[in-house]
């Protein structure tokens, strides 16, 4: 691998260049490391035809800084890349980084697709990402920009009253209705409601829309009730084909109701293999534990 100290005069930034915005904290932090230690990890850079200068490629995080410490050499790796490769590395370079926001990854994810004419395989196969993947960050594009603009990275940790990537794709269900929307997104804030919690009151509204203001009111963990169109524990009333039907549920009976909703509103289409087979397993043993009581409840009723 051929390194060049090159001065920072020859090298252009990239206007395609994924990322967008820069903290100018965390780079002031970067620059005072470089002048303490040097630059240790080269960037990468390309030659423009008939001129001494340099498209950057990847490493404009070091190359801002650089130019913050004032340097006036920046070491380089020159190597001839095409325009689809150079927005392939940038991109993977950048989504390697935690601090890249989601809808900055969707637009460039977007750009690649669009420039290259790619399928959503396709560039899920070229950046080494998961479809499913590809098609979440993608769905970013089709919120309010205010929305998308607020949704973070959060990997495995609470979000805190943020709106996260799993929050914004049940929000993308209420496009339709932008003020109900954006009164989720203020409960989202507000209550530090999670994803799955979200899910659910998105899902109620979804099922019963005539009670869209009885479920903003509503606590989450009442919302359930709204899942199936009406109370569960009535239509389990209703539905007794018995001359004697009992007046109340009682307390077993009310909580073998109250898991209905949960299992009819369950989405399972974006699952992966793994987690159907882990939820295949849980079905399992739901079935042998309910044949299992059922089977006791018939012989203590004497059938």
């Amino acid at each position: 691998m051929d390194i060049q100290l090159l001065a920072l005069s020859q090298i252009l930034e990239d206007a395609d260049q994924p990322r967008k915005q820069h903290s100018e904290e965390s780079l002031r932090g970067l620059a005072d490391s470089i002048r303490q230690h040097g630059l240790l990890n080269p960037i990468t850079i390309s030659p423009l035809s008939g001129t001494d200068q340099y498209r950057l490629v990847t490493g404009e995080r070091r190359w801002r800084a650089a130019q913050m410490a004032n340097l006036e050499l920046i070491p380089c790796i020159v190597k001839q890349v095409a325009d689809d490769e150079r927005l392939t590395e940038q991109l993977i370079e950048n989504m390697q980084r935690e601090d890249l926001q989601p809808l900055e990854k969707a637009r460039a994810i977007e750009h690649i697709r669009t420039t290259l004419n790619l399928t959503n395989r396709e560039t899920a196969k070229r950046l080494g990402l998961a479809e499913r993947s590809i098609g979440y960050l993608l769905d970013l594009l089709n919120l309010p920009e205010a929305i998308g603009e607020a949704v973070i990275s959060s990997p495995n940790r609470a979000s805190d009253g943020q709106i996260t990537e799993k929050h914004a794709r049940y929000l993308k269900q209420l496009n339709s209705e932008p003020e109900l929307q954006s009164a989720v997104v203020d409960r989202i804030r507000d209550q530090k409601l999670s994803s799955d919690d979200t899910g659910n009151l998105v899902k109620a509204l979804k099922k019963q829309p005539a009670k869209s203001k009885e479920i903003m009111d509503s606590p989450t963990d009442h919302l359930v009730k709204f899942f199936q169109g009406s109370d569960p524990a009535g239509d389990f009333l209703d539905n007794l084909d018995v001359e004697d039907a009992p007046v109340r549920i009682l307390p077993h009976a009310q909580r073998i109701i109250d898991i209905l909703p949960i299992l009819n509103g369950m989405e399972i289409g974006a699952l992966s293999r793994n987690d159907l087979k882990q939820l295949e397993d849980a079905l399992t043993s739901l079935r042998v534990t309910a044949e299992g009581l059922l089977k006791r409840v018939k012989q203590n009723l004497g059938e």
